[in-house]
């Protein structure tokens, strides 16, 4: 069972300029085609796997400096620098889209696409 998380609201690394340009949920890993585990940068849209696959995110991070991703799994938030999830009212539209996307329906208000952004420990792994 696992344990509730709450996000942090002031990350000071949330980029000015959030990428929301995503039409898809289910691609693979940049770099090992993996499709299990899969974060989206929300700097260049990149999307690489997570730590607890083969760490390409983590790896797009430190050679990067884009610290801002978002999981295809759970739709949660993550910034590498404050190591926390993250809530921000300028995320709202891609979590918004990706919502859309995974379920083929509209988020219901206060949900995991928009202002509530609580996860859980058994959520995605970055």
């Amino acid at each position: 069972m696992g344990f509730a998380v709450t996000p942090i609201t002031d990350c000071p690394h949330v980029p000015a300029y959030v990428v929301d340009e995503v039409d898809y949920l289910h691609k693979p890993c940049q770099s090992c085609d993996d499709t299990t585990e899969n974060w989206h940068c929300l700097h260049c849209k990149a999307v690489y796997c997570s730590r607890y696959c083969k760490g390409h995110m983590k790896k797009h991070v430190d050679e990067t400096d884009h610290c801002i991703c978002i999981s295809f799994s759970d739709l949660s938030v993550w910034c590498y620098q404050c190591d926390n999830y993250i809530l921000d009212e300028s995320l709202h539209a891609i979590k918004h889209k990706l919502y859309v996307l995974k379920f083929g329906q509209e988020p219901p208000s206060g949900s995991a696409s928009g202002n509530d952004g609580s996860s859980s420990s058994s959520s995605s792994s970055k």
